[in-house]
């Protein structure tokens, strides 16, 4: 079995995907501790799938053998860099519930609280993210970016404006699409 089958095989059974998602959660968490420990949260919610893109693009380029790759199928390593991200974002909220034993909560408002934290009140986070788990539960196409809106401009932080309660509105649709399997628009 040589290099490119093996790559092939992984990519086949989608543990490429599940292991760069892994690696992205660690990679995530040690700049939260150290280099980005600072830097404000609503960065730090974009963090996974930024790097997450990264590392697809350059597992992508290493699996072809072919930088070029990346520009004839940009589109396909951005979904693929998406789809990492949610994952990885499913990743740390599985371990803050199940290995730091924090207070139990659904999987779903699990990632869009850590999508939401530094957006919304401290105070009102839990909440937030129950509701809009509850406004998606049955509406992830439709109008559900803009229940989801909505709701955080309830729960908005003081410096949160518009355009970024817009934006993370579209992002949480986005993660819970690509989690139960429908395509990100």
């Amino acid at each position: 079995m040589d290099f490119l089958t093996i790559i092939d095989n992984l990519t086949n059974y989608g543990v490429d995907i599940a292991t760069i998602s892994a690696i992205t959660c660690v990679i995530v968490q040690i700049l939260k501790r150290t280099l980005l420990k600072n830097c404000p949260k609503k960065v730090i919610t974009f963090l996974p799938f930024v790097i997450g893109t990264i590392l697809y693009a350059v597992f992508a380029a290493v699996a072809h053998l072919d930088i070029g790759y990346l520009l004839t199928d940009l589109p396909y390593v951005c979904e693929r860099g998406f789809t990492i991200g949610a994952l990885s974002t499913v990743l740390y909220v599985l371990y803050e519930q199940l290995i730091r034993e924090r207070e139990q909560t659904g999987v779903t408002e699990g990632v869009i609280a850590a999508l939401i934290e530094g957006y919304v009140t401290q105070e009102g986070a839990a909440d937030a993210a129950k509701r809009i788990a509850e406004a998606l539960k049955d509406d992830l196409n439709g109008d559900g970016a803009k229940l989801a809106a909505d709701i955080l401009k309830e729960y908005a932080a003081e410096d949160t404006d518009q355009i970024e309660i817009e934006a993370v509105s579209k992002v949480i649709v986005d993660t819970l699409k690509s989690l139960t399997g429908q395509s990100a628009q």
